[in-house]
């Protein structure tokens, strides 16, 4: 009997350690499981971060490891090698011209034999100011191919009078690569979601893992539209220009005019000034003529219905003043 019980005790004590073991290593694995889910960058990020301070903090080689280091260097001066740069092009231009109609068309046909294209334009000054002439002007969005931009600027310095010109360069190549990095990340995690889909056998791991995969494909949408704008700006530089028609082009100064050169403009200017001034006055005063007609019309009816009623008072005076001076009978 005692030994019975002994075994029976025994049995007893076995079953709830195997049950206890168990339950352990389920929960085990369901926490191991969500916390792979919940650190995807986190875990990458640590290995590549902790592979990187490996490699590049190192203690100062000798003559045993200077080979394996000279060839760990060259490696990773090819790898980088490989990286192209990734430069946008930006260029804002104002310029003028005298022959407006013309150079808009001879523009049109720059932009389309250098394989560019306009994003945006418009155009304005199709009334009639007071001096009657035309005031035109256009602006353009232009996109070049970035290897035919400095045609495209040379060829339009030559067309039009630039009279103001500013480029400037960004450099995008860190952060286009580093996209890259994590768009591979995330299209790894993308592949080891669907398959931890596939084995799932709980609706709330289904649910929890359809939720992280939804999000890691919206982050792997946005990526890949960040990436397509960017090689749109970096293989078409973009140049903002505006066209304006002018009578006169406007003289760039590229160094400090003498006194005499300082002399002579001013006389050139003065008598410019004087006979724009002329003219507008000549055209100013056509345009009032009809209203100069009119006013003198009716200013010369106010003068004679003036004087027709000055020469009735007079009368009317000169008629009381009779009868005041006749005796009464």
């Amino acid at each position: 009997m005692k030994t019975n019980r002994i075994i029976a005790v025994t049995l007893v004590l076995l079953l709830t350690l195997t049950a206890f073991v168990s339950c352990g290593a389920k929960g085990m694995a369901m926490e191991d499981m969500n916390a792979a889910l919940d650190n995807r960058f986190d875990g990458q990020y640590a290995v590549d971060m902790e592979a990187s301070t490996s490699t590049s903090v190192t203690s100062k080689p000798t003559s045993a490891g200077s080979a394996s280091l000279g060839a760990t260097a060259d490696s990773v001066t090819t790898e980088a090698a490989e990286f192209a740069a990734k430069i946008i092009k930006t260029v804002n231009m104002n310029t003028e011209t005298k022959e407006y109609d013309n150079a808009i068309s001879e523009l049109d046909r720059l932009i389309s034999e250098n394989g560019g294209f306009v994003e945006s334009s418009s155009a304005n000054g199709q009334s009639l100011d007071y001096s009657g002439v035309y005031r035109r002007s256009a602006k353009y969005t232009i996109r070049i191919p970035a290897e035919k931009l400095d045609s495209f600027l040379s060829a339009s310095r030559q067309l039009l009078n630039v009279t103001y010109s500013h480029s400037s360069s960004e450099n995008i190549t860190a952060e286009y690569y580093d996209i890259q990095s994590r768009l591979e990340v995330l299209r790894t995690e993308r592949e080891a979601l669907n398959a931890m889909l596939e084995k799932a056998t709980t609706v709330e791991n289904m649910l929890s893992i359809r939720d992280r995969l939804y999000n890691v494909i919206e982050e792997i949408e946005s990526y890949e539209t960040r990436l397509r704008v960017y090689d749109s700006l970096v293989a078409y530089s973009t140049i903002h220009m505006t066209v304006d028609e002018v009578v006169e082009y406007t003289r760039v100064q590229t160094e400090e005019p003498t006194w005499g050169e300082r002399l002579v403009d001013a006389f050139k200017e003065s008598w410019q000034n004087f006979a724009e001034g002329f003219q507008d006055f000549t055209v100013g005063f056509l345009y009032a003529i009809p209203t100069l007609l009119v006013l003198a019309v009716i200013a010369v009816g106010v003068i004679l219905v003036l004087r027709v009623v000055i020469r009735r008072t007079r009368t009317s005076r000169k008629e009381k003043s009779e009868n005041k001076d006749q005796p009464k009978n």
